[in-house]
């Protein structure tokens, strides 16, 4: 079986390359031994009895080098098209994607692994780099749709670092699309990848409002990418120009779910209502101070936001957390039933919190200090009032 000394075995021998290479110089193109580190990569995925975070421990101070960078999407690209399950480690393959990053451009501080002044000089070729990122991806494919681990994993590598080096960004556009019917992470991972086609490359997406209207369920607060949903959210409905039926629907989805939501969601919940209304000054006749609902004709359990009646409503339930037992919370709430601010509240802070920071800063506050008696105890004595001859009778 083959272990880690080996590994390093093959790392040493590629290293020596840079003195004394074996492989072709040819004119014109800068050194790089491709085929070792190719050989390297696919020892890593072949091999059961090391743990990724030993490879990792190796390889972490080469990714520094640009040409190491480069040339191992190269490799990538060979790779892919000889993947298999049984063979070879896809989720060690996911990893090692995720771990080397793709080079931007070349600049001059950029380091150089196999830099040498005999040689021709590294030239850093975008469109090359592309069509390497593009096989990588189409590669995957056969994978992602088997396996809900890698499409998740993948989707994330799209979205962070390999949607803006595909050859054509909008070819995605179908899986992701594919992705927000999936529950869960991935479709929230699908929406984030379809806003940047979106604002980026001029995709049309026909009821993207809608399916963003139906994220917000109770599930949400249980997501590890809720963050993000609530951030997508803010972005995607910043426009002055959308319906104000549209926006109501949505202001009312989340006042009716801050009934659920943990404390922490709640603060993020009424600043989102809170912009919403900064940009929809005549939704503010949804809020009202003193609102009893008998019978609330907004209708939760419709898909169609425009078919929900949120403008018909209020925001009763704000009402209710006003007096929440976190005070930080109510005051978040509170607010909204004050002079709105010209200025929209900054999401970013509030994704950032957790309840445990919320819980020590109600610790630390300072409370005003309540007097509990009006006159100065001596020792046991009976207090100078007659109140405990009216209640007690203390006999001998």
């Amino acid at each position: 079986m083959a272990t880690i000394s080996e590994f390093k075995q093959l790392f040493d021998k590629f290293l020596l390359e840079n003195k004394c290479p074996t492989g072709e110089i040819v004119k014109k193109k800068y050194y790089f031994p491709v085929d070792q580190l190719k050989t390297i990569y696919t020892f890593m995925l072949t091999t059961t009895n090391i743990q990724w975070s030993q490879f990792q421990q190796i390889i972490t101070k080469y990714v520094e080098y640009l040409d190491f960078c480069y040339y191992s999407w190269e490799c990538f690209s060979l790779i892919v098209q000889h993947l298999n399950t049984d063979k070879t480690n896809v989720y060690m393959f996911t990893n090692l994607l995720g771990f080397i990053k793709i080079p931007t451009e070349k600049n001059e501080d950029d380091k150089l692994l196999f830099k040498n002044n005999k040689r021709p000089q590294f030239k850093y070729n975008s469109e090359q780099l592309k069509s390497w990122v593009t096989v990588v991806w189409d590669g995957m494919k056969p994978f992602m749709l088997s396996n809900i681990k890698i499409r998740r994993e993948m989707l994330t590598l799209l979205i962070e670092k390999m949607q803006m080096h595909l050859n054509n960004p909008l070819v995605t556009a179908d899986f992701l699309m594919d992705s927000l019917d999936t529950p869960g992470p991935i479709a929230i991972l699908g929406l984030q990848g379809i806003f940047i086609l979106v604002k980026d490359y001029n995709l049309e997406c026909p009821n993207i409002y809608g399916k963003l209207y139906n994220f917000f369920t109770t599930d949400i607060f249980n997501y590890r990418y809720k963050t993000r949903l609530f951030y997508l959210a803010d972005i995607f409905l910043r426009s002055t120009h959308l319906p104000e039926l549209l926006v109501a629907a949505f202001v009312k989805r989340m006042a009716r779910l801050s009934l659920v939501a943990p404390p922490t969601d709640i603060q993020i919940m009424a600043a989102f209502i809170g912009n919403l209304l900064i940009r929809h000054p005549s939704l503010k006749v949804l809020i009202q101070s003193d609102s009893v609902v008998g019978s609330d004709p907004y209708i939760f359990e419709e898909k169609d936001p425009l078919k929900s009646n949120a403008l018909n409503s209020s925001l009763w339930e704000l009402v209710s957390l006003k007096q929440h037992i976190l005070p930080k919370v109510g005051k978040s709430v509170n607010f909204l039933f004050k002079k709105l601010p010209q200025v929209e509240w900054d999401m970013s802070e509030l994704l950032d919190d957790s309840y445990e920071n919320m819980i020590d800063e109600e610790y630390k506050t300072d409370f005003q200090k309540v007097s509990l008696t009006y006159e100065k105890p001596v020792s046991f004595s009976v207090p100078l009032s007659n109140h405990m001859d009216d209640l007690w009778t203390l006999d001998d």
